[in-house]
């Protein structure tokens, strides 16, 4: 099913000058890993693309030429033809897995200090600066993660989420600065789904920093969230950790 309408504002984030072509080759993977495309959607043009990462048409049709020989995308001629994505869940996951291979813990744990950072500073402004309505659409960021089952609907619920905050607090900056890392580095914290028991103890935790920005708290706003992404990134580098241990185990390592 062609889902290319809805899919045509997908919010991809502009990208540093080093690795471009590899840089687009994993968010696209990332997208597809999320579910924002499907098997059988067609990705926009190369144009859009190129516009959507701040990147020349060329190095979007070198990213997609990668993904046509790993099996990601295949390209049609014709008057409806495009790149359309071939690959399923289970092969995106698989390749962001070993992506999450290359990042070491000290890489893991400098993003989680940048997005204690920006989260704490964005929350702290939110209480400051939230209207009745905006507090209502934190909450309602909050009733979908309550919902939300599996890795990529949580992945996608707590994005939003963090985002939202940022977007209450009214800076421009702080918000993008949240996007982009979220876009960088954010599908790791949601290596690993949580369960029924996690998922509603970190709702719990949501819910206290909106009951934070909803009483103008600024300080324990910032403290909440800050403390928020601390626990996120425990997580994640025991994810890592144990992805590095099962390597081990199998011998799929690497020797050095």
């Amino acid at each position: 099913m062609n889902h290319l309408s809805s899919q045509q504002d997908v919010p991809f984030f502009r990208i540093p000058s080093a690795g471009k072509t590899e840089e687009v080759v994993r968010r696209l993977i990332e997208a597809i890993d999320l579910g924002i495309f499907s098997e059988e959607d067609q990705l926009p043009s190369e144009a859009d693309l190129a516009s959507q990462f701040g990147v020349a048409t060329v190095t979007v049709r070198e990213a997609l030429s990668l993904l046509r020989e790993q099996g990601f995308v295949e390209t049609r001629r014709g008057r409806k033809g495009g790149s359309f994505v071939t690959a399923n869940f289970t092969i995106a996951h698989a390749r962001l897995l070993e992506e999450f291979r290359r990042y070491s813990v000290f890489d893991l744990r400098d993003y989680g200090d940048e997005r204690s950072a920006i989260s704490g500073h964005a929350a702290r402004l939110a209480a400051e600066r939230a209207t009745a309505d905006d507090i209502e659409q934190i909450a309602k960021k909050i009733r979908i993660m309550e919902k939300a089952t599996g890795r990529s609907e949580q992945r996608r619920a707590d994005m939003r989420f963090h985002v939202n905050v940022a977007m209450v607090s009214q800076s421009v900056r702080l918000t993008q600065a949240e996007m982009q890392l979220q876009s960088e580095l954010g599908m790791f914290l949601w290596i690993d789904p949580l369960d029924a028991a996690a998922l509603n103890a970190y709702v719990d935790r949501l819910k206290t920093i909106q009951d934070a920005i909803a009483r103008g708290d600024g300080a324990l706003s910032s403290a909440l969230s800050i403390d928020l992404s601390k626990k996120n990134m425990e997580r994640v580098i025991d994810a890592r950790l144990r992805l590095e241990a099962t390597n081990d185990v199998t011998g799929t390592g690497d020797d050095q």
